[in-house]
């Protein structure tokens, strides 16, 4: 896998809907200038952490996040990590999902572990004044690991993830240590550069800043918001920032670990094609990156030492894409489905006339 590579023009990690949508262009600015709004200064840069850190990581369950939590615990062997999330079981549930995460022993890091029930969309994550005291004068590293992804919201919808990322740099830009950020994005932020930019159709690894580029659904535009909330802290704070950015994640890639989860647009795509007795071709190039790599590049990205003045962004696809079509020749082969192939546009007729627009739509 690579850390650093560009993405192609294919690359966005959405559902590719071939509907017309209309980027919101106003929604966009008015959010940034609402939460960019009276940044804390500058203060005087802490030392960076070596060896042993404690981490932070907002949003330690789902899908992604017990991978994030193992290759933490596998990469920073004697750190703590704190694990805050909205649910009051997001413990149990990430200790039952890390057994399947890793392919190593996980127990000896499970000590290691601490979970806090918090709410990211209020002032110091909603902690009480013991737990966000201890966060503030402990965390060295802070890791952003929640959002809602689903394609079919509006913007509006997201402003509670782009309220907790001001928390987040608020939090930050306070806390005795001044810990880094590492957001969790995704290419839907930029998935519109080649379009925009057609001379230099390589997403550049820079946070976003055209809105232009954004995908157009409320997904992408707040992300891609997020990412120039996120550039204009570091601008004005001094904060330290990084931004990995996947398309679409894939499943583990060693046998054994935790399955594809059942949610997504590629497997809504199988079902509804498994109904419809049509596959639709020529969708886009298959750059899906392991989850389990995916993870262990963000655990990377918080071993590195920070740059002081600039925001360090990593683009995370697979190297070597594969045509669309070996999808289709993959389950041919392996579960001897008879399917014929059509245009996307036709698959979408399709499946619109057989009323299967929210197995499609409505589960990612």
């Amino acid at each position: 896998m690579s850390l650093n590579r560009s993405p192609e023009p294919s690359s966005h990690g959405g559902f590719p809907s071939g509907r017309v949508e209309v980027t919101d262009f106003e929604g966009m600015q008015d959010l940034f200038a609402r939460y960019a709004d009276c940044l804390p200064p500058s203060k005087k840069e802490a030392t960076p952490a070596c060896g042993r850190k404690t981490i932070a990581i907002i949003g330690s369950t789902g899908f992604l996040g017990p991978y994030i939590v193992a290759s933490l615990l596998k990469l920073h062997t004697e750190s703590r990590v704190f694990c805050l999330n909205r649910s009051a079981d997001g413990g149990q549930r990430t200790v039952s999902a890390l057994e399947h995460a890793t392919s190593s022993d996980i127990s000896t890091g499970l000590p290691r572990l601490r979970f806090l029930v918090a709410d990211v969309t209020k002032p110091d994550f909603g902690l009480d004044t013991e737990q966000a005291a201890r966060l503030a004068s402990e965390v060295d590293e802070l890791v952003f690991n929640t959002w809602d992804t689903n394609w079919s919201k509006s913007l509006a919808h997201f402003e509670p993830f782009l309220r907790a990322v001001r928390n987040a740099i608020d939090f930050c830009t306070s806390a005795s240590k001044r810990p880094r950020i590492t957001f969790v994005s995704s290419i839907c932020s930029v998935g519109d550069w080649p379009l925009v930019h057609p001379a230099r159709p390589r997403v550049p690894e820079e946070a976003a800043w055209d809105n232009r580029s954004a995908m157009p659904h409320g997904y992408g535009e707040s992300k891609c918001v997020a990412e120039q909330l996120l550039a204009k802290a570091q601008e004005a704070s001094g904060l330290h920032v990084n931004i990995v950015r996947a398309g679409q994640i894939g499943g583990p890639s060693r046998s054994g670990l935790r399955m594809w989860p059942r949610q997504g647009w590629v497997y809504s795509i199988l079902k509804a094609s498994k109904r419809l007795g049509y596959f639709p071709m020529h969708i886009q190039a298959l750059d899906w990156i392991p989850v389990d790599a995916f993870a262990e590049g963000i655990a990377n990205s918080t071993n590195r030492l920070p740059k002081s003045k600039m925001v360090e962004v990593f683009n995370m696809f697979h190297p070597e894409p594969a045509p669309w079509n070996a999808l289709y020749e993959t389950l041919q082969r392996r579960f001897r489905l008879s399917l014929k192939t059509t245009s996307l546009s036709d698959w979408l007729d399709r499946v619109d006339g057989g009323k299967l627009s929210c197995m499609v739509f409505s589960e990612h």
